[in-house]
């Protein structure tokens, strides 16, 4: 009887423990869960204000954007962006630009330029390939450039820079035995004179000649160069002229391909994992 009891007895805290365990353990693992999915609806609206994400249309970013849709084709897309709309503007951001266009749509580009940057767009190579020439504002010293044309060649290549850029479809000028880029050309540089070119808006720019002869046009205070990576297929700062910092909706903080629901849940989470995981390297 004593021996049976003690069975009884031994079971029953056997039972109590593992209840005891199971009930530790359960609310354990939800307060654990509370925590995260509280931390990550925190972050997540945080988030949301402040960044915003934006459908990419047409050709004008390939081939870092909507590299698949044909040229030409402005009503086509395949990805989207999401922006954030307090991020620091840098050469070689891509933006979102708004109210620049007749249309006052949207628009995205990437900026190559800023304010006290000389740039010009030229051909001076025997490849017959265009270039991207840039004078960073820190290199201008008492109106001379401390660097040269070729130090000034901004070589656009994912090996380099971490984008490429296509140059199809784009015209001559001539001048002085340089080539440049028609729209850059026409846009800042054909009806300049001595005094600096005076835009219809009574906007004058200033200009800086190398030793070679190339001219480049300074971007003006509160203002960006900005110019799609698909240059032959894209109405940029070529047709708009410089753009101003209000104009600037934000700077692209990660892209969806192939933009879907679950594409850009997806793309969300990773961001917060990378976000969490920065934080705990810190």
């Amino acid at each position: 009887m004593r021996f049976e009891n003690y069975l009884s007895f031994d079971r029953q805290k056997k039972e109590e423990t593992t209840s005891i365990a199971w009930y530790l353990t359960t609310h354990i693992a939800f307060y654990v869960f509370l925590i995260f999915f509280l931390i990550f609806f925190a972050w997540y609206t945080y988030f949301m204000v402040t960044h915003r994400c934006y459908l990419v249309y047409g050709a004008s970013m390939k081939p870092t954007l909507n590299e698949q849709v044909a040229d030409g084709d402005n009503d086509g897309y395949m990805d989207a962006v999401y922006i954030n709309l307090y991020g620091k503007i840098d050469v070689s951001d891509v933006v979102v630009l708004d109210e620049v266009s007749s249309e006052n749509e949207s628009i995205i580009k990437r900026v190559v330029a800023k304010a006290g940057d000389y740039v010009t767009i030229a051909n001076l190579s025997d490849d017959g390939e265009f270039s991207l020439y840039r004078i960073p504002k820190e290199e201008m010293v008492n109106g001379e450039s401390r660097i040269s044309d070729e130090e000034a060649k901004v070589v656009e290549t994912k090996e380099v820079a971490g984008y490429d850029v296509l140059w199809t479809h784009c015209s001559l000028d001539i001048e002085n035995d340089i080539l440049y880029e028609n729209r850059f050309y026409e846009k800042f540089l054909s009806d300049r004179h001595n005094g600096g070119f005076e835009s219809a808006n009574g906007e004058k720019y200033d200009y800086y000649t190398s030793p070679n002869g190339l001219v480049y046009v300074r971007v003006p205070e509160g203002k960006y160069f900005c110019l799609g990576d698909n240059r032959g297929w894209s109405d940029d700062s070529r047709k708009y002229g410089f753009i101003g910092e209000e104009k600037v909706v934000g700077d692209v903080e990660f892209i969806v391909y192939n933009c879907s629901f679950v594409n850009r849940l997806f793309e969300v989470v990773k961001y917060y994992y990378a976000q969490v995981e920065v934080f705990f390297k810190r």
